[in-house]
């Protein structure tokens, strides 16, 4: 595979005096440190609807009553006064180049923006009018940890990541718990027939009932709870129903911008909207070029949200490196004891399976491969033994990128 050359780029300008962050969420946030920690001497603004916490715990240790509010805040010690950082908690109606415009009228100038908005939870049509969480925000998961703690089963509709983490959460604090899932196998979409199928016997060895390939035609109020008829005519309750049927990227400050926004917010390799001077944009709206693919690519991952606010933030302050090396792809997931890891990119392989050695349990580690180079591992209760898989992963896009 040959290499494409990156997206254009602006010519390196002057350090800009002021950077504004549009969310506060983790990518809106470590932009904003790391400005300070690449040097960056001017003004620094943090516009979110909420003050800077940690999402990954919500539907884990948050929910489940192990973490506080404390200690999912992204603030550390007497941040964000000790990094001269302000913070305001409003509501965002435009961003345009120079120029951010609050909900009230109110406009906020500055030579540099970063929109860091995120995504909301999806609610389609199917779910007005009925009692039906969803999770995104720290509200919405106080708002379903009382009511778990209130119950004693739970309907999850949609078998995702967040479907599948609350799931494991509401079913360790004793629940009857069973999750509807559209396709043939949980978190298929995501990792695959064979892992899917994996993961899926730790949630049923816990107890979870698994409903899979079909989904929800309706939802209906009968006795004063919610009933799921699903597409097969089988109806299914719960003493909470709980949606996760994915996010709707927060795209509307850019709303009239000129962009295409169908996928996302285009940028550059650097993370620079194509088409807003003095604007860039990091985490789960940002479509970054890959130079590998030759396109934007958009990763709704952790990891990703803060390596591209690194880059942003040392791109701003003028001391980005062009030689800077990208880390591969990483997200993770706890669900009961079994931790699942996916670093690399298993896009890029032609042939995948389960590796097979002496000193490896049986299905713990699913690996991808483009030719003769791993590209990408998957690995299911051995979270140790990533380390070893990192350098191998590394080496193998390096070489399938210099292909």
């Amino acid at each position: 595979m040959t290499e494409a050359s990156p997206a254009p780029t602006p010519a390196p300008s002057p350090t800009p005096a002021s950077v504004v962050v549009v969310g506060a969420g983790v990518a809106g946030w470590r932009v904003a440190r790391d400005l300070r920690g690449a040097g960056f001497a001017g003004t620094v603004t943090v516009l979110g609807d909420e003050a800077p916490y940690d999402r990954p715990p919500l539907s884990k240790q948050y929910l489940a009553g192990e973490f506080d509010d404390a200690r999912i805040s992204l603030f550390r010690g007497e941040e964000p006064g000790s990094i001269d950082v302000a913070v305001r908690e409003v509501r965002v109606a435009s961003v345009r180049p120079g120029v951010v415009t609050l909900d009230d009228g109110e406009q906020v100038e500055a030579e540099a923006i970063v929109v860091a908005t995120g995504s909301t939870a999806r609610r389609p049509a199917l779910l007005d009018g009925h009692d039906v969480h969803t999770l995104r925000t720290r509200e919405d998961a106080q708002a379903l940890r009382a009511a778990i703690a209130e119950a004693s089963s739970l309907l999850v509709l949609g078998g995702g990541f967040i479907g599948a983490e609350v799931a494991a959460t509401a079913r360790a604090a004793g629940l009857d718990v069973t999750i509807v899932e559209l396709q043939p196998n949980l978190l298929g979409a995501a990792l695959g027939l064979e892992c899917g199928t994996r993961l899926e016997e730790v949630h049923a060895a816990h107890g979870v009932e698994l409903v899979t390939g079909t989904g929800v035609e309706r939802l209906e109020h009968r006795d004063g709870g919610t009933v799921a008829v699903l597409a097969d005519g089988r109806e299914l309750t719960g003493d909470v129903v709980v949606a996760g049927f994915g996010a709707s990227l927060n795209l509307d400050v850019l709303d009239g911008a000129g962009l295409d926004l169908t996928n996302g917010v285009v940028c550059d390799a650097t993370g620079q909207v194509v088409g807003l001077d003095g604007v860039w944009a990091v985490g789960d709206i940002a479509a970054w070029h890959d130079p590998v693919l030759d396109r934007p690519v958009r990763r709704e991952h952790w990891q990703v949200a803060g390596e591209q606010a690194s880059l942003v933030a040392r791109a701003i302050a003028g001391t980005l490196e062009p030689t800077t090396k990208r880390n591969p792809p990483y997200f993770w997931s706890d669900q009961f004891d079994v931790k699942v890891q996916v670093f690399g990119r298993p896009e890029l392989a032609d042939r995948s399976g389960w590796l097979e050695a002496d000193d490896l349990e049986p299905r713990s580690v699913w690996a991808h491969h483009r030719g003769e180079h791993l590209v990408g591992v998957v690995t299911f209760g051995v979270p140790r033994l990533l380390g070893r898989f990192r350098p191998l992963v590394t080496e193998g896009l390096a070489a399938v990128a210099a292909s």
